[in-house]
Protein backbone atom coordinates (compact mmCIF):
# COMPACT_ATOMS: atom_id res chain seq x y z
CA UNK A 1 0.00 0.00 0.00
CA UNK A 2 1.22 3.42 -0.63
CA UNK A 3 1.85 5.82 1.60
CA UNK A 4 0.17 9.30 1.29
CA UNK A 5 2.08 11.89 -0.22
CA UNK A 6 2.86 14.79 2.01
CA UNK A 7 1.43 17.81 0.93
CA UNK A 8 3.32 20.29 -1.14
CA UNK A 9 2.80 24.42 -1.00
CA UNK A 10 3.52 26.70 -3.52
CA UNK A 11 5.33 30.21 -2.60
CA UNK A 12 1.94 31.78 -2.71
CA UNK A 13 0.40 29.64 -0.34
CA UNK A 14 3.34 29.37 2.15
CA UNK A 15 2.91 33.65 2.42
CA UNK A 16 -0.79 33.50 2.70
CA UNK A 17 0.10 30.86 5.92
CA UNK A 18 2.84 32.51 7.53
CA UNK A 19 2.12 36.14 6.81
CA UNK A 20 5.98 36.75 5.44
CA UNK A 21 5.89 38.10 1.72
CA UNK A 22 6.49 35.84 -1.38
CA UNK A 23 9.52 38.57 -2.14
CA UNK A 24 11.41 37.79 1.20
CA UNK A 25 10.47 33.99 0.77
CA UNK A 26 12.12 34.12 -2.22
CA UNK A 27 14.89 35.46 -1.17
CA UNK A 28 15.79 33.19 1.72
CA UNK A 29 15.26 30.41 -1.26
CA UNK A 30 17.73 31.99 -3.29
CA UNK A 31 20.27 32.42 -0.27
CA UNK A 32 19.72 29.01 0.77
CA UNK A 33 18.23 30.07 4.06
CA UNK A 34 14.62 28.16 2.98
CA UNK A 35 15.74 25.68 0.74
CA UNK A 36 12.19 24.89 -1.26
CA UNK A 37 11.43 21.44 -0.61
CA UNK A 38 10.86 20.33 -4.53
CA UNK A 39 10.53 21.93 -7.51
CA UNK A 40 7.69 21.52 -10.45
CA UNK A 41 8.78 20.80 -13.84
CA UNK A 42 8.62 24.74 -14.23
CA UNK A 43 10.58 25.25 -11.85
CA UNK A 44 8.08 26.58 -9.52
CA UNK A 45 9.53 26.23 -5.55
CA UNK A 46 7.53 23.90 -3.29
CA UNK A 47 7.87 23.69 0.46
CA UNK A 48 6.46 21.45 2.64
CA UNK A 49 5.37 21.72 6.80
CA UNK A 50 8.34 21.16 7.40
CA UNK A 51 10.20 24.08 5.60
CA UNK A 52 6.84 26.45 6.93
CA UNK A 53 7.79 25.60 10.54
CA UNK A 54 10.99 26.59 9.59
CA UNK A 55 9.94 30.18 7.88
CA UNK A 56 7.75 30.44 10.81
CA UNK A 57 11.24 30.03 13.47
CA UNK A 58 13.64 32.02 10.76
CA UNK A 59 10.39 35.52 10.89
CA UNK A 60 10.07 35.33 14.83
CA UNK A 61 14.26 35.43 15.10
CA UNK A 62 14.20 38.16 12.29
CA UNK A 63 11.70 39.98 14.84
CA UNK A 64 14.08 39.19 17.53
CA UNK A 65 16.73 40.70 15.43
CA UNK A 66 18.66 38.11 14.72
CA UNK A 67 21.01 38.39 11.87
CA UNK A 68 20.88 36.49 8.71
CA UNK A 69 24.19 34.83 9.44
CA UNK A 70 23.14 34.15 13.29
CA UNK A 71 19.89 32.42 12.29
CA UNK A 72 21.71 29.89 10.00
CA UNK A 73 24.42 29.66 12.52
CA UNK A 74 21.70 27.75 15.01
CA UNK A 75 19.90 26.09 11.75
CA UNK A 76 22.83 24.45 11.36
CA UNK A 77 24.35 23.63 14.41
CA UNK A 78 27.16 25.77 14.38
CA UNK A 79 25.82 28.28 17.36
CA UNK A 80 23.60 27.08 20.41
CA UNK A 81 20.50 28.97 20.83
CA UNK A 82 21.59 29.77 24.46
CA UNK A 83 24.60 31.77 23.21
CA UNK A 84 22.53 33.23 20.53
CA UNK A 85 20.18 34.57 22.86
CA UNK A 86 23.16 35.96 25.17
CA UNK A 87 24.50 37.76 22.43
CA UNK A 88 21.05 39.24 21.41
CA UNK A 89 20.59 40.26 24.91
CA UNK A 90 23.42 42.11 24.62
CA UNK A 91 22.98 43.71 21.72
CA UNK A 92 19.27 44.77 22.33
CA UNK A 93 20.63 46.37 25.88
CA UNK A 94 23.04 48.13 24.09
CA UNK A 95 19.92 49.30 21.59
CA UNK A 96 18.30 50.23 24.30
CA UNK A 97 21.18 52.38 26.10
CA UNK A 98 21.58 53.83 22.77
CA UNK A 99 17.83 55.14 22.09
CA UNK A 100 18.06 56.38 25.65
CA UNK A 101 20.50 58.29 24.94
CA UNK A 102 19.06 60.09 21.87
CA UNK A 103 15.59 60.44 23.99
CA UNK A 104 18.18 62.40 26.42
CA UNK A 105 19.36 64.47 23.59
CA UNK A 106 15.85 65.25 21.78
CA UNK A 107 14.38 66.40 24.89
CA UNK A 108 17.53 68.86 25.59
CA UNK A 109 17.01 69.99 22.12
CA UNK A 110 13.37 70.41 22.94
CA UNK A 111 14.04 72.34 25.46
CA UNK A 112 16.56 74.53 23.92
CA UNK A 113 14.37 75.25 21.13
CA UNK A 114 11.70 76.65 23.07
CA UNK A 115 13.77 79.67 24.43
CA UNK A 116 13.95 82.67 22.58
CA UNK A 117 17.14 83.88 20.45
CA UNK A 118 18.49 79.91 20.46
CA UNK A 119 19.99 78.71 17.19
CA UNK A 120 19.96 75.84 14.87
CA UNK A 121 23.51 75.50 16.52
CA UNK A 122 22.66 74.80 19.42
CA UNK A 123 20.73 71.43 18.39
CA UNK A 124 23.83 70.98 16.18
CA UNK A 125 25.95 71.08 19.40
CA UNK A 126 23.68 68.90 21.87
CA UNK A 127 23.56 66.24 18.99
CA UNK A 128 27.33 66.15 18.96
CA UNK A 129 27.15 64.01 21.93
CA UNK A 130 25.63 60.90 19.52
CA UNK A 131 28.31 61.49 16.87
CA UNK A 132 30.88 58.79 15.85
CA UNK A 133 33.12 61.82 15.49
CA UNK A 134 35.42 61.96 18.17
CA UNK A 135 37.49 64.71 16.86
CA UNK A 136 34.42 67.05 16.72
CA UNK A 137 33.10 66.72 20.02
CA UNK A 138 36.17 67.06 21.38
CA UNK A 139 37.04 70.36 19.38
CA UNK A 140 33.52 72.13 20.28
CA UNK A 141 34.60 71.58 23.75
CA UNK A 142 38.69 72.83 23.57
CA UNK A 143 37.46 75.50 21.64
CA UNK A 144 35.43 77.10 23.88
CA UNK A 145 37.74 76.94 27.10
CA UNK A 146 40.55 78.09 24.53
CA UNK A 147 38.47 80.90 23.14
CA UNK A 148 37.92 82.08 27.37
CA UNK A 149 41.63 81.34 27.92
CA UNK A 150 42.51 83.96 25.25
CA UNK A 151 40.34 86.99 26.76
CA UNK A 152 41.52 86.25 30.10
CA UNK A 153 43.86 88.66 31.91
CA UNK A 154 46.80 86.45 32.16
CA UNK A 155 50.49 86.44 31.25
CA UNK A 156 51.75 84.77 27.96
CA UNK A 157 53.52 82.14 29.72
CA UNK A 158 50.71 81.05 31.75
CA UNK A 159 47.82 81.34 28.97
CA UNK A 160 50.16 78.70 26.82
CA UNK A 161 49.58 76.33 29.96
CA UNK A 162 46.14 76.87 30.31
CA UNK A 163 45.20 76.56 26.33
CA UNK A 164 46.98 72.92 26.80
CA UNK A 165 45.47 72.29 30.38
CA UNK A 166 41.84 72.76 28.85
CA UNK A 167 42.73 70.91 25.67
CA UNK A 168 39.83 67.88 26.15
CA UNK A 169 39.47 64.88 24.03
CA UNK A 170 36.09 63.27 24.70
CA UNK A 171 35.71 59.49 25.14
CA UNK A 172 35.01 57.62 21.77
CA UNK A 173 31.02 56.85 22.59
CA UNK A 174 29.38 58.77 25.82
CA UNK A 175 27.61 57.10 28.17
CA UNK A 176 23.86 57.94 29.24
CA UNK A 177 25.00 60.03 32.75
CA UNK A 178 27.87 61.27 30.19
CA UNK A 179 25.23 62.60 27.44
CA UNK A 180 23.32 64.24 30.79
CA UNK A 181 26.73 65.93 31.16
CA UNK A 182 26.89 66.99 27.94
CA UNK A 183 23.58 68.45 27.13
CA UNK A 184 24.59 70.97 30.72
CA UNK A 185 27.76 71.33 29.40
CA UNK A 186 26.56 72.73 26.00
CA UNK A 187 24.31 75.00 28.05
CA UNK A 188 26.77 76.05 30.26
CA UNK A 189 29.70 77.20 27.50
CA UNK A 190 26.79 78.88 25.87
CA UNK A 191 26.13 80.94 28.71
CA UNK A 192 26.88 84.35 28.56
CA UNK A 193 27.30 84.24 32.57
CA UNK A 194 29.31 81.14 32.83
CA UNK A 195 31.57 83.03 30.57
CA UNK A 196 31.57 86.06 32.79
CA UNK A 197 32.07 84.22 35.71
CA UNK A 198 35.00 82.01 33.93
CA UNK A 199 36.69 85.53 33.57
CA UNK A 200 36.49 87.11 36.84
CA UNK A 201 37.54 84.07 38.52
CA UNK A 202 40.44 83.63 36.03
CA UNK A 203 41.77 87.17 35.56
CA UNK A 204 40.79 88.54 39.09
CA UNK A 205 44.32 88.41 40.09
CA UNK A 206 45.59 90.33 37.29
CA UNK A 207 49.39 88.72 36.97
CA UNK A 208 51.88 90.40 35.66
CA UNK A 209 53.52 89.14 31.97
CA UNK A 210 57.20 89.70 33.61
CA UNK A 211 59.10 87.66 35.54
CA UNK A 212 55.89 85.75 37.02
CA UNK A 213 55.75 82.65 39.30
CA UNK A 214 55.60 79.31 36.63
CA UNK A 215 52.24 78.35 36.53
CA UNK A 216 53.13 74.72 37.72
CA UNK A 217 54.61 76.00 41.22
CA UNK A 218 51.78 78.86 41.53
CA UNK A 219 49.16 75.64 41.18
CA UNK A 220 51.02 73.27 43.66
CA UNK A 221 51.55 76.15 46.64
CA UNK A 222 47.67 77.58 45.79
CA UNK A 223 46.89 73.74 46.30
CA UNK A 224 48.85 72.88 49.13
CA UNK A 225 47.62 76.50 51.04
CA UNK A 226 44.00 75.67 50.61
CA UNK A 227 44.11 72.09 51.61
CA UNK A 228 45.43 73.45 54.63
CA UNK A 229 42.79 76.16 55.19
CA UNK A 230 40.18 73.12 54.58
CA UNK A 231 41.60 71.09 57.06
CA UNK A 232 41.20 74.35 59.44
CA UNK A 233 38.15 74.66 59.02
CA UNK A 234 36.91 71.48 59.26
CA UNK A 235 38.50 71.74 62.61
CA UNK A 236 36.15 74.58 63.13
CA UNK A 237 39.55 76.97 63.86
CA UNK A 238 38.14 80.41 64.05
CA UNK A 239 39.09 83.20 61.20
CA UNK A 240 40.54 85.94 63.88
CA UNK A 241 42.85 82.54 65.29
CA UNK A 242 46.47 83.06 64.70
CA UNK A 243 46.59 79.77 62.59
CA UNK A 244 44.12 81.78 60.40
CA UNK A 245 45.62 84.96 60.02
CA UNK A 246 49.17 82.82 59.15
CA UNK A 247 47.50 81.33 56.24
CA UNK A 248 46.02 84.15 55.03
CA UNK A 249 49.50 86.27 55.27
CA UNK A 250 50.61 82.97 53.48
CA UNK A 251 47.90 83.74 50.88
CA UNK A 252 48.60 86.89 50.19
CA UNK A 253 52.08 86.48 49.58
CA UNK A 254 51.90 83.85 46.93
CA UNK A 255 49.45 86.36 45.13
CA UNK A 256 51.48 89.18 45.44
CA UNK A 257 54.37 86.98 44.44
CA UNK A 258 52.31 85.68 41.49
CA UNK A 259 51.10 89.02 40.49
CA UNK A 260 54.83 90.82 41.14
CA UNK A 261 52.90 93.28 43.60
CA UNK A 262 54.01 94.39 46.83
CA UNK A 263 51.86 94.07 49.57
CA UNK A 264 50.40 97.20 51.12
CA UNK A 265 47.61 98.30 52.17
CA UNK A 266 45.88 99.16 48.83
CA UNK A 267 46.93 95.52 47.76
CA UNK A 268 44.91 93.81 50.27
CA UNK A 269 41.49 95.86 50.29
CA UNK A 270 42.16 94.71 46.61
CA UNK A 271 41.70 91.38 47.01
CA UNK A 272 39.37 91.68 49.65
CA UNK A 273 37.21 93.75 46.45
CA UNK A 274 38.04 91.57 43.78
CA UNK A 275 39.45 87.94 44.23
CA UNK A 276 36.49 85.33 44.59
CA UNK A 277 36.12 83.69 48.10
CA UNK A 278 35.60 80.51 45.86
CA UNK A 279 35.00 79.37 42.84
CA UNK A 280 31.39 80.08 42.84
CA UNK A 281 28.64 77.47 41.97
CA UNK A 282 28.68 77.37 38.23
CA UNK A 283 32.26 76.77 37.86
CA UNK A 284 32.45 74.20 40.16
CA UNK A 285 29.50 72.02 38.37
CA UNK A 286 31.21 72.90 35.06
CA UNK A 287 34.44 71.17 36.17
CA UNK A 288 32.26 68.14 38.01
CA UNK A 289 30.80 67.88 34.62
CA UNK A 290 33.95 67.84 32.76
CA UNK A 291 35.08 65.48 35.10
CA UNK A 292 32.03 63.47 34.78
CA UNK A 293 32.50 63.15 30.78
CA UNK A 294 36.17 62.47 30.88
CA UNK A 295 35.67 59.58 33.52
CA UNK A 296 37.62 61.11 36.54
CA UNK A 297 36.30 61.74 39.99
CA UNK A 298 34.63 65.16 40.71
CA UNK A 299 37.53 67.87 41.66
CA UNK A 300 36.80 68.88 45.79
CA UNK A 301 35.83 72.71 45.82
CA UNK A 302 37.35 73.13 49.21
CA UNK A 303 34.61 75.65 50.05
CA UNK A 304 35.06 75.80 53.60
CA UNK A 305 38.84 76.07 53.22
CA UNK A 306 37.77 79.58 50.56
CA UNK A 307 35.26 81.15 52.69
CA UNK A 308 37.64 80.67 56.05
CA UNK A 309 40.40 82.59 54.27
CA UNK A 310 38.04 84.73 52.91
CA UNK A 311 36.44 85.48 56.59
CA UNK A 312 40.41 85.69 57.66
CA UNK A 313 40.69 88.62 55.42
CA UNK A 314 37.44 90.46 56.13
CA UNK A 315 38.19 90.19 60.13
CA UNK A 316 41.76 91.41 59.39
CA UNK A 317 40.38 94.84 57.36
CA UNK A 318 38.28 95.70 60.42
CA UNK A 319 41.11 95.89 62.56
CA UNK A 320 43.27 98.74 61.03
CA UNK A 321 46.16 98.54 63.59
CA UNK A 322 46.10 95.01 63.22
CA UNK A 323 46.69 95.48 59.18
CA UNK A 324 48.77 97.84 59.84
CA UNK A 325 51.17 96.45 62.20
CA UNK A 326 51.57 93.35 59.77
CA UNK A 327 51.80 95.53 56.61
CA UNK A 328 54.62 97.27 58.67
CA UNK A 329 56.47 94.06 59.61
CA UNK A 330 59.23 93.20 56.93
CA UNK A 331 58.79 89.58 57.51
CA UNK A 332 55.51 89.90 55.91
CA UNK A 333 56.43 92.10 53.22
CA UNK A 334 58.40 88.57 51.68
CA UNK A 335 56.96 89.08 48.15
CA UNK A 336 60.15 87.43 46.71
CA UNK A 337 59.55 84.50 44.54
CA UNK A 338 59.97 81.48 46.12
CA UNK A 339 58.54 78.84 48.51
CA UNK A 340 56.00 80.34 50.52
CA UNK A 341 56.06 77.96 53.34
Amino acid sequence: MNEEREKLYGIGEVAKLTGVPIKTIRYYTDIDLLPATERTEARFRLYSMTAIWRLQLIRVLRQLEFSLEEIRAMLVGNLSPEMAIDWQLEAVGQHIDQLQRVQQVLRQAREVGQRPGQSIDSLYQLGLALSENVSERSHFVTSKLHALVEQANLPAEWRCQLLEHFTWHSPETLTSRQIAAWTEVVRLLNDPAFAEEALRFNSSSEPQAGGVMDIAEYNRQALELIQRAQSLAVQGVSPESEEAQELLWTWIRLVAVSTRRAITLDFVRELSARLPNSPSDIMQRFWTLMAELSGREAPLSYKEGFDLLASALRSLLARPRALKAVLDAPAKQAGRPGSLT
